[in-house]
């Protein structure tokens, strides 16, 4: 009989531990964007990147810091509960760069477990106007 009150407390025990909330875990459908072929005539544009809250607890964004002027955030989700998707609404202005390889990036500040800070890395390939 002792041994099955030892097994109770074992299953207790992990019923318990399966009960726990996972803290909140920012993970963005991409990390790396490629926005293609851009015309230097055609270069202010919006992005919205997309990630996703793979914890149990809410998600707070505090902050989202651009490279550069060319980028600005026009929002965010301040709060994501868990397991859901949310969204950091860009705007970009390129114009003024000349034809090449482009890369600019923003820094996302946040409650995620894993880090405090992550990047997201936005690409673009600049080109004279037809």
């Amino acid at each position: 009989m002792r041994w099955l009150s030892s097994i109770f407390v074992v299953v207790l025990f992990f019923s318990l531990m399966s009960c726990e909330k996972k803290p909140a875990l920012i993970s963005f459908t991409q990390t790396e964007i490629d926005l293609g072929s851009i015309a230097t005539n055609d270069a202010i544009h919006t992005y919205d990147v997309e990630f996703t809250n793979k914890g149990d607890e809410d998600l707070k964004i505090q902050t989202v810091f651009p490279s550069c002027e060319c980028v600005t955030v026009e929002g965010f989700d301040t709060i994501t509960p868990g397991g859901k998707k949310g969204y950091i609404h860009l705007r970009y202005d390129f114009s003024i760069y000349a034809p090449g390889d482009l890369e600019r990036s923003i820094t996302v500040s946040s409650n995620s477990s894993d880090t405090c800070r992550a990047e997201v890395f936005l690409h673009a390939k600049m080109k004279y106007a037809d």
